[in-house]
């Protein structure tokens, strides 16, 4: 009889921890995604082979851009090539911030492989994951291996400070 009142003890306490596990592993109900980063910098540039580069640079921080794929604030996503090892049409490239911190903040567009090709209208949108958009526009790249600073702003309590927009050229890849 002991033995018996032990083996429903045992699956008692089993039973109880399996129905807990249960409870625990429901899925989430609610099917909103978080963006990957508190703000996101995107290019897009016509189809074709074409490779336009994203660089940027956030406070107290070395530029991000094909050559350095992460840094303190900053990651880039993808170097896009233009058709080079890509089957799709549609040339973009992306980066995304862990965190803001304050300080400046710079999204550069540079015209890597785009010899015979110029202009290249290059499509910028700057976009805090809340608080919406920063800053949407083209900037035309009109010579090989020209760099442009689509903006630099200031950020300060995880929001641009009105009025630090500009668009005056920060090299930041010769920094760090």
């Amino acid at each position: 009889m002991l033995k018996l009142d032990a083996l429903f003890n045992f699956l008692g306490v089993l039973m109880f921890f399996v129905i807990t596990l249960l409870a625990q592993i429901n899925p989430p109900t609610d099917p909103q995604i978080d963006p990957p980063g508190n703000l996101v910098a995107s290019i897009v540039w016509p189809a074709g082979a074409i490779d336009v580069d994203l660089w940027v640079a956030g406070p107290n921080d070395k530029a991000v851009g094909y050559s350095n794929k992460a840094g303190k604030v900053w990651a880039l996503l993808r170097d896009d090539l233009g058709t080079a090892n890509d089957s799709m049409p549609i040339n973009n490239e992306s980066a995304f911030t862990r965190g803001l911190p304050d300080g400046e903040y710079v999204v550069n567009v540079r015209c890597f492989g785009c010899a015979g090709r110029v202009p290249v209208p290059v499509s910028v949108e700057i976009r805090l994951a809340e608080g919406g958009t920063v800053w949407t526009g083209v900037v035309d790249l009109v010579a090989d291996k020209q760099e442009r600073t689509a903006l630099r702003w200031r950020m300060a309590g995880g929001a641009v400070v009105v009025g630090s927009e500009s668009q005056v050229f920060r090299n930041i890849r010769g920094e760090g």
